[in-house]
């Protein structure tokens, strides 16, 4: 199936359709007949308008290629990116408010105010650095999603799209790293 869905193949279109799937317990998108997504958030985490079906407006298709376009340069397969993607659409437009989990991760010393699909880095308490795609920035804390295909941080698994809500002094601009790591080559190699 991941050789049907590239990221050149795989684009929005207006017969696109939400439904909600009493079965799985979560939103679904209809993409055509032969393609459904699951999103990955059950019912109890979800805003009640989710229930019923209506369509992918221009809206969602707007935060699917901004999603989509951060999620380029992370170390993902295209299904893992459009997994993403779906998800990230999901969570900004149908997510019951979150609670921050900031424990898992280190706080810097000057808080980060990211935008909506800025790609940021948290340091694990282990000292990982894990990718987060930022859904919903706020003045003290930020809604992100998992973008790695899975990690553990206190013998919890987290896995690729899943929501956590994250202190701003806890992220660090996913640029600023590089940018570092390329200053600290720099001056080793002088």
């Amino acid at each position: 199936m991941e050789e049907a869905l590239n990221s050149t193949a795989f684009r929005p279109t207006d017969s696109w359709r939400w439904f909600f799937d009493a079965k799985y317990d979560c939103l679904m998108l209809d993409v055509n007949h032969n393609t459904l997504f699951r999103s990955r958030y059950p019912k109890k985490m979800l805003i009640p308008d989710v229930i019923g079906t209506f369509p992918f407006t221009i809206n969602d298709a707007a935060l699917y290629y901004q999603f989509f376009n951060s999620a380029l340069s992370l170390d993902l397969t295209d299904l893992q990116r459009i997994e993403l993607t779906i998800n990230a659409i999901v969570a900004a437009n149908f997510l019951k408010p979150q609670l921050p989990k900031s424990w898992y991760f280190m706080r810097n010393e000057k808080p980060l105010l990211p935008k909506l699909a800025d790609l940021v880095i948290a340091h694990m308490q282990s000292g990982e650095m894990i990718n987060l795609l930022v859904i919903e920035s706020g003045t003290h804390a930020s809604l992100c999603l998992v973008a790695e295909p899975t990690f553990i941080a206190m013998n919890r698994t987290f896995y690729l799209a899943e929501a956590i809500k994250l202190m701003n002094d806890r992220l660090i601009a996913h640029g600023a790293l590089a940018d570092s790591v390329e200053m600290v080559n720099l001056t080793a190699i002088s």
